[in-house]
C-alpha cells in the first residue's frame, strides 16, 4: 500500500532516552477516537516477531558487542560534536529506540541498525537482547531505576495503513504505550508531558512542535534515581580548586574517602563506587595525560581501551579517592553520529526500508534522531535521565600497611553508570567543568 508520494516524504526524528517520531503523508481523513486501526495484510515485517521471544544468544557476546558499540558511538559523537564542554549519552536509551525502529526495517536498513550494535549478529537476538537489557533495569533493587517506551500514531496521515502486528509487537517486547489519535496542537504537549513523568521531572521536554506531516512518534526515556552504597560522610565533604578544561579553576565541592578497588592502564586511572543493591556503580576514569581534556581523552578511549581498563581491576591497594559534585544537562542531533558509524540507509528516502511499520519501501525514512540527557552527582548518589525521539515522515582506618594509589579527579575527567555484572555502560560522560 503506498502511502505517500517521494515529493512529500520527509524523515525520522529520534530523541535519545527517548522519543522516537515517525511520519507519514497520507491525507486519509480520521477524527480522533476512532475506532482501532485495521491491519493491512500487505505489510509484513522480515523478522518474525512472534519468534523474538524464544530466541537464544550468546549473552557474553552481545554484552561485549554492547559495550563496543557504546564506545564506538560515544567516540564519535565526540568527533562530530567538538565541543570542550561536558558531555553525557545513554546508549541503552538510543538503542531502545532506534531497536523499535528495527524492528519495522527490512533489507539493508535491518542490518545496518542491527550491525550498529551487534556487528554481523541475528536481528532476532539483538531485538532479544534489548527486551532483556530492559526487563533488567526495571528489575533494579533498592534504587529508582526505570526504562519505558510510548508511541503516538497519527491517525490522520496514517489511515489504516500501520502494521499491527509491529504495534503489539513493540507493545509486548518494549512495554510500549500506544496511542492513536489525530495530531494537532495538544500533541506536542501530550508527549513532552510523558517525558517529564517518566524521566522523573528531569527532563521536560524533548519536542519542540510536530511537522504537519509527521505520521508518529516514538519515545523512549530512562530514568535512574540511586543512593550511594556507602554515602559520603560530612567530614569526607570539601570544598576546592578545580581545573577546568578552559583554563583556570572553579570552586566545587569535592568527596572524598577510601576505596578497596583501582584502575590502572597507561591511558587512565580509576576507581569505582556502587549504589544501593549492588547492581549498578560509577565507574571512574581518569586521564594519566593531565594536560589533555576529558572529550579529546575519551574521542581516543576506544572499546578496546575500556576492556583492558576494566580487566586492570585490583583489590592489592588502598586507594584513595576525590571526586567534585556535578550536575548539567546535555542534549545533541545523533543524525551525522550514526552514518559515520554505518546506519546510512534509514536517512535516504530512495534506500530506506521502513515497510515492516507502514507503506512500502522509501515511504518512511528518519529525519532527525536528538538525545537528551541530565545527571546529578551529590554526596547522597546520583539521578541521571535521557530521553531519544525519532519522528518518521512519509518520504576510619587502620594504619597503612599496603601501598596505596590515589585518584584525584579535580581536573576534567570521564565517567560511567555501568551494570556490575557485565560492566556495561547506561550512561557515559565527561566532567571538563564543574
Amino acid at each position: 500500500m503506498k502511502i505517500c508520494s517521494k515529493k512529500d516524504i520527509k524523515a525520522i526524528t529520534a530523541v535519545m532516552t527517548g522519543v522516537m517520531l515517525l511520519g507519514g503523508c497520507s491525507k486519509t481523513p480520521a477524527k480522533k477516537n476512532e475506532t482501532p486501526m485495521k491491519n493491512d495484510p500487505q505489510i509484513k515485517t522480515e523478522i518474525d516477531l512472534n519468534e523474538v521471544k524464544n530466541t537464544d544468544y550468546d549473552n557474553d557476546l552481545m554484552y561485549e558487542e554492547y559495550r563496543r558499540y557504546c564506545f564506538d558511538l560515544m567516540n564519535q559523537a565526540i568527533a562530530d560534536n567538538n565541543s570542550s564542554g561536558n558531555i553525557m549519552i545513554s546508549p541503552a536509551s538510543i538503542m531502545m529506540a532506534l531497536d523499535m525502529v528495527a524492528a519495522g526495517s527490512k533489507n539493508e536498513s535491518l542490518k545496518q541498525l542491527t550491525d550498529l550494535f551487534a556487528e554481523n549478529q541475528d536481528p532476532l537476538a539483538q531485538q532479544a537482547f534489548a527486551s532483556a537489557l530492559m526487563d533488567r533495569i526495571n528489575d533494579s533493587k533498592d534504587i529508582d531505576f526505570s526504562c519505558a517506551n510510548a508511541v503516538w500514531s497519527n491517525r490522520t496521515l496514517l489511515g489504516d495503513s500501520v502494521n499491527m502486528d509491529y504495534v503489539e509487537y513493540i507493545q509486548k517486547t518494549f512495554d510500549a504505550e500506544y496511542t492513536q489519535t489525530a495530531f494537532d496542537s495538544n500533541t506536542t504537549k501530550e508527549i513532552n508531558n510523558w517525558i517529564d513523568e517518566n524521566t522523573k521531572h528531569m527532563i521536560d521536554k524533548a519536542i519542540e512542535g510536530l511537522d504537519d506531516d509527521t505520521v508518529m512518534v516514538l519515545v523512549n526515556a530512562i530514568a535512574f534515581d540511586a543512593k550511594w552504597a556507602e554515602p559520603y560522610d560530612s567530614d569526607h565533604i570539601n570544598d576546592g580548586d578545580f581545573r577546568s578544561a578552559k583554563g583556570g579553576t572553579q570552586k566545587a565541592t569535592f568527596l572524598n574517602e577510601s576505596t578497596a578497588y583501582y584502575y590502572e592502564t597507561e591511558k587512565a586511572t580509576g576507581f569505582i563506587k556502587n549504589y544501593k543493591g549492588g547492581e549498578y556503580a560509577f565507574l571512574m576514569i581518569l586521564p594519566t595525560d593531565e594536560s589533555v581534556n576529558a572529550n579529546d581523552f575519551l574521542k581516543n578511549f576506544t572499546a578496546e581501551d575500556y576492556e583492558k581498563f576494566i580487566a586492570s581491576r585490583t583489590d592489592e591497594y588502598d586507594v584513595y579517592t576525590k571526586m567534585p559534585e556535578f550536575k548539567y544537562d546535555y542534549e545533541f542531533m545523533v543524525n551525522d553520529t550514526l552514518q559515520q558509524l554505518g546506519v546510512k540507509d534509514v536517512f535516504d528516502s530512495d534506500k530506506a526500508d521502513l515497510s515492516g511499520i507502514a507503506g512500502q519501501p522509501g515511504d518512511l525514512y528518519v529525519s532527525e534522531v536528538i538525545h537528551k540527557t541530565h545527571i546529578e552527582v551529590d554526596s547522597n548518589g546520583t539521578k541521571a535521565a535521557a530521553v531519544t525521539a525519532v519522528t518518521l515522515d512519509c518520504a576510619g582506618c587502620e594504619p597503612v600497611t599496603r601501598e596505596f594509589r590515589q585518584v584525584i579527579c579535580d581536573r576534567p575527567f570521564a565517567y560511567a553508570i555501568v551494570d556490575l555484572e557485565t560492566m556495561a555502560p547506561i550512561f557515559i560522560g565527561t566532567v571538563n567543568e564543574v
